[in-house]
């Protein structure tokens, strides 16, 4: 193993001018190299040329390559942003209501600038594509899932599988469309096999979501399953016992965020649906409560 130079410095230096005196001075020399004997040190190694100028200050160790003891102080150029933002970088959350066509600019400006060309979690390896959101720019309610499928990662657009053709039902039966509403995900890249989003995937999208949610400014959330509903509420509460109920949106640990306030109604994900039909009739009587908050009638209760 190499000795470091740092550690070998010192004594080389030593030896060059022991204890300050001339190198020339042969009986000095002779002397200091019988003590450096009794202490075990066999032999030293002489500079090329005895008689020289004294000898120069020690010169220090180079600074660590790790961690400058004295950094330089720099400052960051200030440019203009960019067409695709870097990694980290989110806008401002809309602070106010915009009119219909300016929403629609400022989501579609939001998902050009800094959806598209996102790479700041794994999904980006293997998406095709991003899937941002569709529907009524200023809508009064808002579908959150929890993630794209093959069939939204090939078409670009949310719920557009099985999934999304009985989510289109369930619209109908509140006598909407789906252009009436608007529809998205937490996550906006496809999770590899369909999976279910990880936490800090979720975590790591849900500003686009908030930045979103600040542009529709919607009445009423429906969130789609529970990876939605716990990221929306910031709760780890099951989805049985968070659906059936309102909650406030944005919760307490989002107010900071300055997002607009609204209403949140959690219910079953579709694909579960489709998985487990038994339980349509709790979506349904869900969905019915959001009718009624939002004052559609209710088919078959007059």
């Amino acid at each position: 193993m190499a000795l470091d130079e740092r550690t070998t410095r010192p004594h080389t230096l030593s030896i060059v001018n022991p204890e300050g005196a001339n190198p020339a001075d042969g009986r000095v020399l002779r002397e200091w190299l019988r003590n450096e004997r009794r202490l075990g040190i066999p032999h030293v190694a002489l500079p090329a040329t005895q008689a020289r100028s004294p000898a120069p200050a020690p010169v220090p160790a180079p600074p660590s390559r790790t961690r400058p003891a004295h950094p330089p102080e720099t400052k960051e150029p200030v440019l203009p942003l960019p067409v695709a933002a870097p990694d980290g970088e989110f806008p401002p959350l809309c602070d106010r209501e915009l009119s219909p066509a300016d929403a629609a600019a400022a989501l579609a400006d939001l998902n050009a600038r800094h959806v598209r060309g996102c790479r700041r979690c794994i999904l980006h390896r293997e998406r095709t594509q991003t899937v941002f959101g569709m529907g009524h720019p200023r809508p009064e309610l808002v579908f959150v899932g929890e993630g794209p499928g093959a069939d939204e990662d090939a078409q670009g657009e949310p719920f557009v599988g099985r999934a999304g053709q009985l989510l289109t039902k369930m619209i109908g039966a509140m006598t909407l469309r789906r252009q009436d509403v608007y529809i998205c995900n937490v996550v906006k890249c496809r999770p590899p096999g369909n999976r279910t989003p990880a936490e800090d995937e979720m975590r790591t999208c849900s500003p686009f979501l908030f930045r979103q949610l600040a542009i529709l400014r919607p009445r009423v959330i429906v969130a789609l399953g529970r990876p939605a509903a716990q990221t929306l509420l910031a709760t780890s509460t099951p989805i049985g016992k968070l659906r059936g109920e309102w909650h406030d949106f944005p919760p307490p640990p989002y107010a900071h965020l300055g997002l607009p306030s609204c209403r949140l109604m959690p219910t079953f994900h579709p694909a579960y649906l489709l998985r487990s039909p038994d339980e349509k009739a709790k979506a349904w009587s869900d969905l019915q409560q959001v009718m009624r908050f939002l004052h559609i009638p209710v088919p078959g209760q007059g």
